[in-house]
């Protein structure tokens, strides 16, 4: 499922600022039915080091929340001990 397609895309503000960005990711795969539906927010700390919100492209935003996302869901190795 390599074809995430943008669905949504709004800035979040406060006090006439932009605090961050919401970015809707939708994707899916007809042949088996599978499919993703994300909300994800890029915030401050996600843009490159002294950027803001108007000085990043929507593009690299877009780019931003699908990484967010691909680390959001990737498999955490965990351990579990048994008592």
């Amino acid at each position: 499922m390599n074809d995430l397609q943008v669905n949504q895309f709004s800035y979040n503000f406060d006090n006439g600022t932009v605090t961050s960005a919401q970015v809707g990711l939708y994707g899916s795969n007809t042949p088996d039915g599978e499919y993703i539906n994300a909300s994800i927010r890029v915030n401050q700390a996600d843009l490159p080091e002294d950027k803001s919100f108007m000085a990043v492209a929507m593009a690299d935003m877009v780019t931003i929340a699908r990484k967010k996302l691909a680390a959001d869901t990737a498999i955490k190795d965990t351990t579990t001990q048994a008592h």
